[in-house]
């Protein structure tokens, strides 16, 4: 009988020991381009002159919800009229409003498209988000404030979050005086990265706007610059830009994972498979004296449905995996259909074998 009284205890300790251990859980979601082209920017208007964005978002806040930070890439500036998409965008306020309501709380805004409408855009894209009370990086208003804010650090609980978002150009156009654009420039980089050191985060994500554009697979460059960061203690690093989905690399024995394009959040871009995206759900646990760690990794394709009803045009952005089944759903097979596209080609990337972490 005191065998068995022994064991009992044996496992209760044990029990409480494994609790002690796992220090908290974080978790991180991804998304890719927040694009603001004229007929999206149309679609939102309404008949008393306001913008509203609520239906782009409306299917994806019960994913969102489970996320202490959701994180996207604004591809447009804010609040300069006269509002304008492709090739210098300026999007109502509204858009960046609707992100918030709709869960994303982190906007990286450093891009090709930072400085389309000049140190205005730039001011009033970072004023925009601050009353939003969004968090953001990669454009700032001045070097002091560079310095001040860069990286950006998120604090929940006892952990410290720090994300660090550069761009490899912005389209050939000067950034302004005295504004900044964190261009992807390997001195500037490690110089930042001794700066996080100092400051001890349990968390560096990396968020570069780099690639070719609607290429499908990572470029040497790309791998160069993963190479770099591996190099200098980056583990994490997320990127944008090409539009369409590319490859995820993890190495579970250095935990290292690198996600070289996310595709297109939102977009009026309907050519295959530009019309697609997905939306990366990172799970990091945290065990006593050791940063965090990531424990589990999920991926969930999206599809953005455009359709016309009473003679206006409408932007979803849809969850594959909810309507895959509901061929009802849509206004015609032909844009299911094209949903189904998307999806088989999000499959040939595999994505599935990474959760197994």
């Amino acid at each position: 009988m005191r065998k068995i009284y022994t064991l009992f205890l044996l496992i209760y300790l044990f029990d409480i020991k494994a609790q002690e251990v796992v220090k908290d859980t974080l978790k991180l979601t991804f998304i890719g381009d927040i694009m603001s082209h004229g007929p999206q920017i149309r679609a939102a208007l309404k008949a008393d002159g306001s913008y509203d964005y609520t239906e782009n978002f409306y299917y994806l806040k019960p994913y969102f919800d489970h996320s202490n930070y959701v994180i996207a890439n604004l591809e447009t500036t804010l609040g300069v009229k006269p509002y304008h998409g492709y090739p210098q965008f300026s999007a109502p306020p509204d858009l960046a409003s609707a992100c918030k309501k709709a869960g994303i709380n982190v906007l990286v805004t450093a891009n090709n498209h930072s400085c389309d409408k000049g140190r205005r855009g730039i001011h009033k894209t970072l004023n925009i988000l601050d009353s939003l009370v969004i968090e953001h990086t990669g454009t700032f208003e001045s070097i002091q404030a560079r310095e001040q804010k860069n990286p950006l650090v998120l604090k929940r609980n006892n952990q410290v979050i720090a994300i660090l978002n550069y761009t490899y150009g912005t389209n050939g156009l000067p950034i302004p005086r005295p504004t900044v654009v964190n261009l992807i420039q390997k001195k500037q980089i490690k110089n930042d990265l001794l700066k996080v050191k100092q400051l001890k985060p349990d968390l560096l994500i990396v968020f570069l706007h780099w690639g070719e554009q609607y290429q499908h697979h990572p470029n040497k460059n790309q791998k160069d610059l993963v190479k770099f960061l591996h190099q200098n203690g980056v583990r994490y690093i997320i990127g944008a830009h090409p539009h369409v989905i590319q490859d995820i690399v993890y190495n579970a024995q250095t935990d290292q994972l690198t996600v070289f394009s996310l595709g297109n959040f939102i977009s009026n871009q309907r050519t295959f498979p530009r019309d697609g995206s997905m939306m990366l759900e990172l799970s990091f646990v945290q065990k006593e004296g050791t940063d965090l760690s990531l424990s589990h990794i999920k991926v969930h394709p999206i599809w953005v449905y455009k359709f016309k009803e009473n003679s206006k045009w409408h932007y979803q952005i849809l969850p594959v995996e909810k309507f895959k089944h509901k061929p009802d759903y849509f206004n015609n097979n032909k844009s299911y259909q094209k949903m189904m596209k998307y999806y088989k080609h999000f499959q040939t990337y595999k994505y599935e074998n990474l959760s197994k972490i």
